[in-house]
């Protein structure tokens, strides 16, 4: 009986894992894209516009490409916003899933990560018809795809494992049976 417990624990253990990945690669998502919409502004002021690639004109163009439908400039802020926000944290989750996969330090994750997302959208989205083909942007709207992009992946990356940011909070070394040690408890018993 004991051994079929352990075997279940282990497996709840492992979903639990995974739950606790997924959720982590979320709120990492959910910050790369908050970091994205920031930087928007300073790339809009710069530029002296919206890119073709800018959230609303992907909506629009994407409305129109795939359902005959023209968006309202209002509905297409809209729904740009809910693209976004379904797209970055997805996008987090993929990152969190690769991250075993890289060696090396959480910046070169990023800077995968967001070399990645920029490759996908530069073959993708106009094959998609969401943008117009890429050579037919500006060098500087070209050049901030990439920063974006890259800013996200650095963001994004940057939000640490679960087991790395307990490791550097406490000073505590891991129990050896795997249970939790409570806050001041001796480390062996006495």
């Amino acid at each position: 009986m004991d051994a079929h417990l352990t075997r279940v624990d282990s497996e709840v253990t492992v979903s639990e894992q995974a739950d606790r990945r997924i959720l982590r690669g979320l709120g990492a998502g959910v910050l790369g894209t908050l970091a994205l919409t920031a930087s928007e502004p300073l790339r809009d002021a710069l530029l002296g516009r919206p890119p073709p690639y800018s959230v609303h004109h992907i909506a629009r163009r994407a409305a129109r490409a795939w359902f005959g439908v023209r968006l309202r400039p209002r509905e297409a802020r809209r729904w740009g916003l809910v693209m976004r926000w379904l797209y970055g944290p997805t996008l987090g989750v993929l990152g969190r899933w690769l991250r075993p996969m890289l060696p090396g330090p959480a910046p070169l994750h990023g800077l995968v990560l967001g070399g990645g997302v920029w490759l996908f959208e530069w073959l993708s989205f106009p094959r998609l018809r969401v943008t117009p083909h890429p050579h037919t942007w500006s060098p500087a709207e070209r050049q901030w795809l990439a920063v974006q992009c890259l800013l996200f992946g650095l963001v994004t990356a940057s939000v640490r494992p679960r087991g790395q940011a307990e490791g550097l909070a406490s000073a505590r070394p891991p129990s050896e049976t795997g249970l939790p040690v409570a806050p001041g408890a001796p480390l062996s018993p006495p």
